[in-house]
């Protein structure tokens, strides 16, 4: 690549109606550069063409901003940037162009049911108008406006925005699902046909850009990375996981969308933004210790950052903002040594669900699933069915994997060698889920009578069960051991809550002895089987005692891991090791996450927001990580403070004295 990948990104929007007067008339580079230098920051996606469809440098492929004050303001960004050792992607709208769809109404997504048709198609609306990527001359026009941008400024890179799988009948998609023998009447064939129109595009697009500079580096943003799709990744260069926590992806996004980029081979950034809210808010801040924490998160997981702001259309450079990232970005730069060509360690890996079903219907599950993993401080990566199995200690199939032959006997293959499994809902069972696919004492009988019903463990499961029975929120299979241990019972309610019999304000209680032959969760071997879609229910509600039910399984499959960290639930840790200069480094972070109000705005509308605002530190974390010998330093990444260690059956072990946000301990071997 031309330019070295950055840290420190920004992620500069202009979204800037032909309505707003003045558009750049108060740029100035010494203060754009200010600004940045203010931040830390050494990279920035400016822009070229905004979602309001005007370019802002002089252009013959699309057309200018027309209260454009400055006659090439992408130029003078770009210009201010080299100058200061700045990098400088430039962004380019691809299916939001508010213009090209004003004066292209023909190209315009038709969606097939009427009532998303209302929010996209009513000319009425306040919002975007989407382009169907079906029309070649959209596309034609695309490429046209990147060569002509690489021409002009020859940037660091293209980022390609709004590439959304749309459930398109536009004449256009009906002729081709006609041709490609799918049903426009089905709205899953719709879909089908939508994502073959993007990664259509996907491959046009990216070749077009390398015939004329192989380096440049591509970027087309659809807003979530899909799992186990990587032929869409096949045309890219880079990932950028574009996952604002306030914003409605919440803080559990970006470590599970991160733990998979990692798998894939590829440098990525994490993205998130300054905003309190979502995208495209003016005026809103979000506190710096809440961007220190995100950038460290990223970091700690082995990205390079990027946060979204939104540039003021009169062009000067808000100040606050640049406060406000400052701390964040200050901080990464301190761990830069200690990021760079690190790669995670891990022992266990999350099949996705997502994955495995090519559907976001089912990404609660896995976050359910990586919420557990991230709390427990284990070390995993999140992976698809390329993925060598082998790789790791335990495989972990949550809640919906059913099992086709292929899969079956790769499963079976692995624990055969000795790999360890945990199983949840119908996962591990075949399609019609009325046997297990694998090698399991154990029968399955149909879906359990009562949901909710309740579990009762055994003593040796978890230390933190309840010794009575407790709800479970959902409904489990019924499996019956047939050799396998028994770790815990289902227990009946008396009966279930209907208009005609219940009792009190929600679920029936248990009844005072076991009315079932039904087992909770059971262990064959290398394999623990849970009866309930754990995961997903997790999710769904919170339930730390679902928790400890996974947590005592892994403790019965891995009594040995290879790294110990005593952290509160809320806090997080990661393992990255930098193998060309022997060293591994140890991440531990924490801060208050707090519910508060409602987004309001863009994807989060209607999401709880969450909020860091205060952050205490936390003391004297015991820390012990397995290392093939006694390290010859053990300090701090940023403080280079020695933290005094012990090796002893080929573990280091030390304390960590203080986190404040993040702490980085290097183990140097």
């Amino acid at each position: 690549m031309r330019s070295t990948f950055r840290y420190r990104q920004i992620h500069l929007d202009f979204h800037t109606s032909e309505h707003v007067p003045d558009v750049g008339a108060a740029f100035d580079k010494k203060q754009f550069v200010d600004a940045l230098k203010t931040g830390n920051v050494d990279s920035v996606t400016v822009f070229a063409v905004c979602h309001h469809g005007w370019a802002y440098y002089p252009t013959k492929v699309g057309k200018v901003h027309p209260n454009l004050k400055r006659p090439d303001l992408l130029g003078d960004m770009v210009n201010a940037c080299r100058e200061n050792d700045i990098n400088v992607p430039a962004y380019i709208t691809v299916q939001w162009n508010e213009r090209v769809a004003r004066e292209h109404p023909e190209w315009r997504v038709v969606k097939g049911d009427a009532a998303s048709q209302q929010s996209d198609l009513n000319q009425m609306n306040a919002g975007w108008h989407s382009i169907c990527l079906s029309n070649q001359g959209y596309v034609d026009l695309v490429i046209a406006q990147a060569h002509e941008v690489m021409d002009h400024c020859k940037p660091d890179g293209l980022f390609f925005d709004i590439l959304l799988m749309w459930d398109c009948c536009c004449q256009n998609c009906i002729d081709r699902m006609k041709r490609d023998g799918l049903d426009p009447n089905k709205k899953e064939d719709r879909l089908r046909n939508h994502r073959n129109v993007i990664i259509d595009y996907y491959k046009r697009v990216s070749e077009a850009v390398h015939k004329k500079d192989p380096d440049m580096r591509v970027f087309h943003n659809s807003g979530h990375i899909y799992k186990g799709e990587r032929e869409r990744w096949n045309h890219f260069t880079h990932l950028e996981l574009e996952s604002l926590p306030t914003a409605g992806w919440g803080y559990d996004h970006f470590p599970l969308s991160a733990r998979y980029a990692n798998t894939l081979g590829m440098e990525y950034l994490g993205m998130t933004g300054k905003f309190h809210t979502s995208w495209g808010e003016f005026g809103g801040f979000k506190r710096p210790v809440a961007l220190e924490y995100e950038c460290a998160l990223m970091t700690s997981l082995g990205a390079r950052s990027s946060v979204g702001d939104q540039l003021h259309p009169s062009g000067k450079m808000d100040m606050d903002t640049y406060r406000v990232i400052g701390p964040g970005y200050a901080r990464v730069k301190q761990l830069e040594p200690f990021a760079l060509g690190a790669t995670p360690r891990s022992e266990i890996a999350l099949l996705s669900a997502e994955a495995v079903h090519h559907s976001r219907e089912f990404e609660s599950v896995d976050m359910g699933a990586a919420r557990m993993l991230n709390e427990l401080h284990l070390m995993y990566d999140v992976i698809d069915t390329n993925e060598d199995f082998g790789k790791y200690k335990l495989l972990v199939l949550p809640d919906v994997i059913k099992l086709d032959a292929k899969l079956a006997d790769r499963i079976k293959s692995y624990v055969k060698k000795g790999g360890k499994l945990i199983l949840s809902g119908s996962s591990g069972m075949n399609a019609d889920a009325t046997a297990f696919a694998i090698d399991i004492k154990a029968s399955v009988n149909g879906m359990c009578d009562f949901n909710p019903d309740y579990v009762k463990a055994t003593a040796g499961l978890d230390k933190d069960l309840t010794e009575s029975p407790f709800v479970m929120y959902a409904a489990a299979h019924k499996v019956k051991a047939k050799g396998a241990t028994v770790l815990a019972e289902t227990w009946n309610p008396y009966f279930n809550r209907t208009w005609e019999h219940f009792c009190s304000h929600q679920h029936t209680p248990y009844r005072m002895e076991k009315s079932n032959d039904n087992d909770a969760v059971i262990q064959d071997g290398n394999i623990v089987y849970i009866a309930y879609p754990i995961f997903k229910t997790y999710y769904d509600r919170g339930q730390p005692l679902y928790k400890y039910i996974v947590r005592g399984a892994i403790e019965k499959l891995l009594p040995v891991r290879d790294v110990h960290v005593s952290l509160p639930s809320s806090g997080r840790m990661s393992v990255m090791e930098q193998k060309d200069k022997n060293r591994t480094i140890l991440h531990l972070l924490y801060a208050e996450i707090q519910p508060r109000g409602e987004s309001g705005a863009g994807w989060g509308r209607g999401v709880k927001m969450l909020i860091i605002e205060d952050v205490n530190p936390i003391y004297d974390i015991p820390c012990r990580i397995r290392m093939p010998k006694k390290p010859s330093r053990v300090y701090g990444a940023v403080s280079g403070k020695d933290i005094p260690f012990t090796y002893e059956n080929g573990y280091a072990q030390f304390t960590v004295e203080k986190v404040y946000v993040h702490e980085a301990a290097v183990i140097e071997n």
